[in-house]
């Protein structure tokens, strides 16, 4: 992978799923809000829906896309919808391995260019074990993707801990995606959903990993998060004083919180220069990545010049661009 470009965040999207799904729960299985969101956005989202699946289930024009951006390589993950976490464990896990074996596909397809992140049933901790053994081991796909939260259960709960331990097990990073964020019922206009709350819901989810003392259990786990981090790397300071000062932020976890963000990776999707190089400062080095979130139009279009703007140093531009990643995925 030396010298390669890479985009950490891209999605990938499996129509079969999606007709599967849509017979299960035709409303929940296209869309990624909850239904607070204000219908401006849902308007706007079915208009823009129909070529974002195109673009994330045809891989050559993902691929062609890749390229016109200035980037070799991709780490493509599930997107959103194909979760699946609403519906009923057994049928979640038909689902999932649709996508999985579809994403595999592509990978086979086009290995020159890509690889792929295992989508699991985690509604059914037990089930997403096997399936994630499975896809790593059988289908070889290099991580896993999952949501913030499931169904509004947060990652420090106990149950999902068999979880963890199987990734760690496998030597697999996951990639977490904010979902269903909290707090929609105050921000469903304008789109703040997506602009606030997910950023909002991606630190939330990382702090409950520290304070839970998931990370203390599991150390070996490499997290990566969307969007920078969301608004994770300016709160640092705020969570650590807070640890020190109140009891509850103490009690399951052994050290200071900015200790565990080597366990962190984030990728470049910033949209300015100064958050770019901001966000650098506080993450360890060889933690942050490129990343674009295509197809969307949250979306960095150009990312190469992103961080060509945000970074001077070509050897950092270097790990910036692709080889941060490939260590993460052991892209020898």
């Amino acid at each position: 992978m030396d010298g390669k470009k890479i985009d950490g965040h891209r999605h990938v999207l499996c129509l079969e799923a999606v007709t599967a799904g849509s017979k299960l729960d035709a409303a929940r299985s296209v869309n990624i809000y909850p239904s607070s969101i204000e219908g401006r956005s849902e308007e706007i989202n079915r208009l823009k829906g129909g070529e974002w699946d195109r673009k994330m289930s045809d891989f050559e024009e993902n691929i062609a896309d890749l390229k016109a951006a200035g980037m070799d390589f991709a780490i493509m993950q599930p997107t959103q919808t194909m979760f699946f976490y609403w519906a009923e464990p057994a049928a979640a896990l038909e689902l999932a391995r649709m996508v999985n074996e579809y994403t595999a596909r592509g990978v086979r397809q086009h290995p020159e260019h890509l690889v792929g992140l295992a989508t699991v049933p985690l509604q059914d901790v037990e089930r997403a074990a096997k399936e994630l053994t499975y896809a790593v081991k059988e289908l070889g796909l290099r991580g896993v993707v999952t949501g913030s939260n499931i169904n509004g259960q947060g990652f420090d709960e106990e149950q999902f801990q068999p979880f963890f331990e199987t990734v760690e097990e496998l030597d697999i990073p996951i990639f977490i995606h904010p979902n269903n964020p909290a707090g929609t019922e105050r921000i469903g206009k304008y789109y703040l959903v997506n602009f606030l709350g997910y950023p909002l819901e991606s630190a939330a989810m990382a702090a409950q990993l520290v304070f839970g003392g998931v990370l203390d259990r599991y150390p070996k786990l490499k997290i990566c998060l969307s969007h920078a981090g969301g608004v994770l790397p300016f709160l640092v300071g705020r969570l650590e004083h807070g640890q020190s000062v109140r009891p509850e932020a103490q009690e399951h976890c052994k050290h200071p919180f900015h200790h565990y963000l080597r366990n962190f990776y984030v990728d470049t999707i910033t949209f300015r220069a100064d958050t770019l190089r901001f966000v650098l400062e506080i993450m360890p080095e060889g933690h942050v990545f490129m990343g674009t979130d295509y197809p969307y139009d949250m979306a960095d279009t150009d990312p190469v010049g992103s961080v060509k703007a945000g970074v001077t140093d070509e050897n950092l531009r270097s790990k910036i661009f692709g080889e941060n990643l490939s260590v993460v995925l052991d892209l020898s």
